[in-house]
């Protein structure tokens, strides 16, 4: 095996692996290696890696050109990989190499199940020190689906967790007359007020290293702050720092704001926006962190959450939760006017319950100022109308109403206004 030059055949300039090492790493891959192996394995893969090296395979000879393997990192499983070039000669099928690697990953699909979430474990922090793993290849007893299952990212989790704390993601009930009044700035001091309640590292706040803006990674405040910290940064506990950014547009590694564009080194992760084509606004949470002594302190990793509004961060994976989330605004003011006060919350974590967690879309809250009434209820959104679906949202309707009464609505509801005479009746 040979260590090459990125982007050639191979075939050119080249510098051959010790053979113990690859012996080394063709054990480990296979596994049947030791730790010591392991070792030395992630050593080469990150010298290749951060000398912008391929490594090429030699099972079909010196002559021919080889099958390639790029070093690459996948960064929320803190996992290095050997991502195979389909572009380029496959392996012989006796190569130990011949299949591609598996990372970790929950096998189920959501679609198979109520999709859960929990609240993260831990600490708040999203880089670990020395990250050395390299994925094997799969076992012959496990199957090989390669489908993508319900892992969500850790840096996910973390930012909804925030946002949480933060209570962003409820709507106050409206002033008794008037409009109440949002802005970018409020939005981020109560993030940051929340973010007082947390610790990167035993005695680290994640106040003291939270950015909001572009402009101080570009101005290498970050990076000054965070080298300054890691001088008494608790030991075990890799040091790192936050950025919450709102973007205006998300591609690839690039978070665009409006006081500039911040290059993640790990492609951005997100719930799809590409595919779904939803637009801006967007909140970005970052973790800065040291991944080699070379490179310094980068962001390292992103994870991009469309939300309702630039100045109300409540999350909206697609254009009809944004939609409800302006009919349901408009309910407010409608029922402020009878006498009735309306606040909405988007649950971002799974409810407690004893058949199974529930999460419904929204709990609408009110005050009825008739009546004395105080009470709430949960509303469901069906979008799609498959069978399977179906069944799985009645399970879910089912666990929601032993918690509270529930509205289920369809696509159709939120496009018209028909949904606020449904939600009134709820009240009434």
């Amino acid at each position: 095996m040979w260590l090459v030059t990125r982007d050639t055949n191979g075939l050119g300039k080249r510098f051959a692996l010790p053979p113990a090492l690859r012996a080394a790493l063709v054990r480990w891959y296979t596994g049947s290696g030791s730790q010591d192996d392991h070792a030395a394995s992630v050593s080469m893969v990150v010298t290749a890696r951060e000398n912008h090296k391929w490594i090429a395979c030699d099972c079909l000879g010196d002559e021919a050109r080889p099958p390639i393997m790029s070093p690459a990192y996948l960064s929320f499983q803190e996992t290095y990989y050997l991502r195979r070039l389909t572009s380029r000669p496959p392996h012989k099928r006796s190569c130990p190499f011949y299949l591609p690697p598996a990372p970790d990953r929950i096998r189920e699909r959501a679609d198979d199940t109520l999709f859960e979430i929990e609240f993260p474990k831990g600490l708040f922090n999203a880089h670990k020190e020395a990250p050395e793993k390299l994925a094997q290849a799969p076992l012959d007893s496990e199957p090989d689906d390669r489908s993508r299952g319900v892992d969500i990212p850790r840096l996910a989790r973390l930012l909804w967790m925030l946002l949480e704390a933060a209570r962003t993601n409820v709507i106050q009930g409206l002033p008794s007359e008037g409009r109440p009044e949002f802005s970018i700035r409020d939005e981020m001091r109560k993030v940051w007020k929340a973010a007082q309640r947390f610790e990167i590292a035993p005695g680290i706040c994640l106040a003291d290293h939270l950015y909001t803006k572009a402009t101080d990674y570009e101005s290498l405040r970050v990076h000054a702050r965070l080298r300054e910290a890691a001088k008494k940064w608790p030991v075990g506990f890799a040091p790192q720092a936050f950025m919450l950014l709102e973007a205006n547009a998300i591609t690839g590694t690039d978070i665009e704001t409006g006081l500039g564009t911040v290059t993640v080194r790990n492609r951005i992760q997100h719930t799809g926006i590409v595919r779904a084509q939803v637009e801006p606004p967007f909140l970005a949470l970052v973790v800065v962190g040291e991944h080699s002594k070379r490179e310094g302190y980068l962001p390292l990793r992103a994870y991009a959450q469309p939300v309702f509004k630039g100045n109300q961060f409540i999350p909206s994976d697609r254009a009809d939760d944004r939609q409800l989330l302006e009919r349901l605004t408009r309910f407010q003011y409608r029922m402020r006017a009878k006498g009735v006060q309306v606040a909405i919350k988007k649950p971002l974590f799974d409810i407690f319950h004893p058949s199974g967690n529930v999460r419904p879309d929204l709990v609408v809250a009110y005050m009825d100022w008739r009546t004395g009434e105080e009470a709430d209820f949960a509303v469901q959104v069906l979008r799609e109308t498959t069978s399977h679906y179906l069944e799985r949202k009645l399970i879910e309707r089912e666990r929601i109403i032993e918690i509270r009464p529930a509205l289920t609505i369809t696509l159709d509801d939120i496009a018209t206004d028909a949904i606020l005479d449904k939600l009134e009746a709820m009240i009434d």
